[in-house]
């Protein structure tokens, strides 16, 4: 089976345009004398297929994974949809904080988008555009050729010294001890049939443990584990992008997957996966510190746009988080942590009376409904928004002061 959107891209566009939304301004936080004065938003791509075509997901159940309409890897025509709804929410919210003019085009000095080199970020950050800014001629800046790692956004380890790489796997080691992941890891089994796949041809006894996990944390490269955690983490990643592609479909994995708390296990595998590799501080800290650094950078220039898109993945968005000391989060209606289509939305206020600037943080995302369903984001419908607490500054954000010691202990 291929996995298709019905209607035409040109249709959802259209229906973006007309579609109303809340703008979240300083008065809905009680703060009525504030200012937006500018926003740096990291994104996660939206909805893109798994690869599952060959390889280790491949024999890792008996059954046949279905057929998707693009490339491993690459954005669905789905997941254009959905970041079209989403630049058209955001684009709204931020000419109604009057941050962007109330018509017309954005000029450079207003708006600016950067994205990986990679198809599902470089796509996601146009449908974002046409969604933000219909009908504008809006560059999406690409720094290296596509299918290359563009150095902003690749989370790999940054120090060499072999003191760090120790502590680095000593803390990888301890987070998945401190998890107790089997019987995530047993549901994660029991959907796939993974004893009885090709990956367990010959053994009499085959599972999916975490004791087997081997890490990994070289200078130039990602963190890493092989065995069942990384096995796991890639089965679970491929139910949930077919559970977000797919909707009304009665019986998700093969048949098995039916419950709630199958889903709460699945996600469990996955939002640990991802804390253990990219969430203890030390690592975090150094991979995160290219992107950490160029977010101080936007606010520090008084040249730069006054919104700045920054498109991704899932490493760097729970890297940038883990780093800023913010671990301890949830996202209502969802099953990830870093879901994609979702962003970090860095703010920066001004009390008109005072003078005072405040930044503030929250985490805007689709929920897995409106993913599912493929439901324009309205007022009436709007997407999540968690405000998270930035360590060691106030209920109302961070002052100057406090924001530059935030960014200082991300990075060291």
């Amino acid at each position: 089976m291929y996995y298709r959107i019905f209607g035409c891209l040109s249709m959802v566009i259209s229906l973006a345009a007309v579609a109303p939304a809340a703008a979240h301004t300083g008065e809905a936080n009680g703060i009525r004398e504030d200012t937006l004065e500018q926003v740096v938003l990291l994104s996660r791509h939206n909805l893109r297929a798994p690869v599952v075509a060959s390889g280790a997901l491949a024999n890792a159940t008996p059954e046949t994974w279905p057929r998707w309409e693009v490339a491993p890897g690459e954005l669905t025509t789905k997941g254009g949809v959905l970041e079209v709804y989403m630049g058209r929410y955001i684009g709204q919210w931020l000419r109604q904080a009057k941050l962007l003019p109330a018509t017309g085009c954005p000029q450079p000095s207003d708006f600016h988008a950067h994205a990986n080199s990679l198809q599902r970020t470089q796509a996601t950050a146009q449908f974002f555009v046409a969604g933000a800014f219909p009908g504008c001629h809006v560059t999406v800046e690409q720094r290296m050729p596509l299918g290359t790692m563009d150095p902003l956004f690749n989370p790999v380890i940054h120090n060499g010294d072999a003191a760090f790489r120790e502590r680095a796997l000593s803390a990888m080691q301890q987070a998945q001890a401190a998890s107790d992941l089997a019987p995530a890891l047993a549901a994660v089994e029991a959907i796939t049939r993974y004893p009885q796949s090709a990956a367990c041809a010959g053994r009499s006894e085959c599972h999916l443990t975490p004791a087997d996990s081997i890490f990994s944390a070289e200078p130039g490269k990602e963190p890493r584990t092989s065995g069942s955690l990384a096995l796991a983490s890639g089965l679970v990643d491929a139910l949930l992008m077919e559970h977000y592609q797919v909707s009304g479909i009665p019986g998700e994995g093969w048949g098995r997957l039916n419950t709630e708390d199958q889903w709460q296990a699945l996600a469990q595998v996955r939002n640990r996966y991802q804390d253990i590799l990219f969430g203890t501080p030390e690592v975090a800290r150094d991979v995160a510190a290219p992107l950490l650094a160029r977010i101080n950078g936007l606010f520090e220039d008084p040249a730069s746009p006054k919104v700045s898109l920054l498109v991704g993945h899932d490493s760097n968005i729970g890297s940038v988080l883990a780093a800023l000391g913010i671990t301890d989060y949830t996202l209502p209606g969802q099953y990830e942590k870093t879901p994609i289509g979702g962003l970090l939305q860095f703010e920066r206020w001004r009390d008109r009376g005072a003078g005072e600037v405040r930044f503030r943080l929250a985490y805007v995302y689709p929920t897995t409904a409106q993913l599912r369903d493929a439901l324009p984001l309205s007022d009436v419908q709007p997407p999540g928004r968690v405000e998270l607490a930035l360590p060691g500054c106030g209920q109302n954000g961070c002052s100057d002061v406090q924001f530059e010691r935030v960014l200082h202990r991300a990075v060291n």
